[in-house]
């Protein structure tokens, strides 16, 4: 087998277990730590000192307000993704949320349980958060995510998506996200 053939079965082996699920993300999306009930992750953050130790990380130390709001939901949303809990992970998209998975297949709906069944993961790292505003309730977010499954190793993306601001919550409206070695 050549050293060339193991990175390329390696990367279509991943590719088909994320072709399962759709991120933010990415999966992408998106893919980290507040429980949501209606109140906005900010204010959850002000009555939670720190939020309790997990394994998972999403960096937040020198951002700027903007992006420490979306990390903050993004740490959330990928939480939910981490319990395969649909539900809630689709209450930080918007309902007409799309999403473009590391194939370059576009999905144009909330995922599902059984695609979070699909691709289980054990720990989570999004780290070079980034939000750009775009007016006044519109965000370029761009992002590094590291996913490990149980018993497997990581699998790296690089993920971009839009945020908006809808009834005072920052929400996914779309995500895509690219595989990276």
């Amino acid at each position: 087998m050549s050293e060339l053939s193991m990175p390329l079965e390696r990367f279509a082996m991943i590719s088909k277990e994320v072709h399962r699920f759709t991120f933010t993300a990415t999966l992408a999306f998106t893919t980290v730590f507040l429980f949501f009930a209606g109140t906005s992750t900010a204010q959850q953050s002000a009555q939670q000192s720190t939020p309790p130790d997990t394994g998972d990380v999403v960096s937040t130390a020198t951002q700027d307000p903007l992006t420490k709001v979306i990390a903050e939901r993004l740490r959330a949303r990928m939480t939910a993704f981490k319990k395969s809990d649909a539900v809630t992970f689709g209450t930080f998209l918007t309902e007409d949320y799309r999403s473009v998975d590391v194939l370059g297949l576009l999905h144009g709906y909330k995922p599902t349980s059984q695609e979070f069944a699909a691709f289980p993961i054990a720990t989570f790292i999004a780290s070079q958060v980034l939000a750009l505003p775009i007016g006044q309730d519109g965000a370029l977010v761009t992002f590094t995510l590291q996913l490990t499954q149980p018993n497997q190793g990581p699998v790296k993306l690089s993920v971009g998506e839009v945020w908006v601001k809808q009834a005072g919550l920052w929400k996914c409206q779309y995500s895509q996200a690219t595989a990276t070695f």
